[in-house]
């Protein structure tokens, strides 16, 4: 096969280091990469932890690194390099679609996720995306990364919801007042209550709605469409 990188002649060929305990698919790969212009193969092993000891020594532009592998897996491989030696990127190529393994590898530092029935051309060009800084990841494993997104983000949303009624009726009450602008000081005042008191009240809201500041407090309560209510509780608030 010709060479489709698109690096021209004078440019720094990428330095790839290939772990697979498969030696046929290892010296396959290693061939159709070595064809390509822009790329060298620096060296190739069949273990985990071979990688790692060659990882450090010769320092590659990127490892792409099979999962099942003896004396150490690819996954606790690609932890200890990015611990180690974290400008080294690594990206698994391998034929496991199990979606915690792939959880697990993004977790431990992993640029990208790439099944070996990848198109050749797709391979390269994941290659080149993985050394510039991009984290590429084959479209059957990306659905199931995003729907774990999606699925984190419905779970984060709901323990919002329960959070927020489990709001007792008076931090609902200074949770506007928070929004509708007042201090600490005057929500005391308003409400006849200690000023460390209020403080109270603001942290415990803080905490059962998993929000930071004032500030994210404020946004929540307009999102939940307390506006209009803010706006009456500032009303009264001046009237007073």
């Amino acid at each position: 096969m010709a060479g489709s990188g698109i690096n021209n002649m004078d440019t720094v060929p990428i330095k790839i280091l290939i772990a697979d305990n498969r030696e046929i698919f290892r010296e396959g790969l290693v061939k159709l990469l070595q064809d390509q212009s822009h790329i060298e193969v620096v060296y190739q092993c069949g273990s985990g932890a071979e990688a790692i000891e060659k990882a450090k020594e010769i320092e590659p532009d990127i490892i792409l690194m099979d999962i099942d592998m003896p004396d150490q897996d690819g996954i606790e491989a690609v932890k200890y390099i990015n611990e180690s030696v974290p400008n080294i990127k690594v990206a698994m190529l391998t034929d496991c679609e199990d979606e915690e393994k792939l959880f697990s590898a993004i977790k431990a530092g992993a640029r990208g996720y790439l099944l070996k029935d990848i198109a050749v051309d797709r391979l390269i060009k994941s290659i080149d995306l993985v050394v510039e800084g991009e984290v590429i990841v084959s479209p059957p494993m990306a659905d199931k990364l995003l729907n774990e997104f999606t699925s984190m983000k419905d779970e984060i949303d709901a323990k919002k919801t329960e959070s927020e009624n489990e709001l007792s009726d008076r931090e609902v009450e200074i949770l506007k007042l928070v929004a509708g602008g007042a201090t600490n000081k005057e929500i005391a005042e308003s409400l006849v209550i200690a000023e460390n008191t209020v403080k109270v009240h603001v942290r415990n809201v803080l905490e059962k709605l998993h929000l930071r500041n004032k500030q994210q407090a404020a946004a929540y309560a307009m999102k939940q469409g307390f506006i209009s209510e803010i706006v009456e509780e500032k009303i009264k608030f001046k009237a007073r």
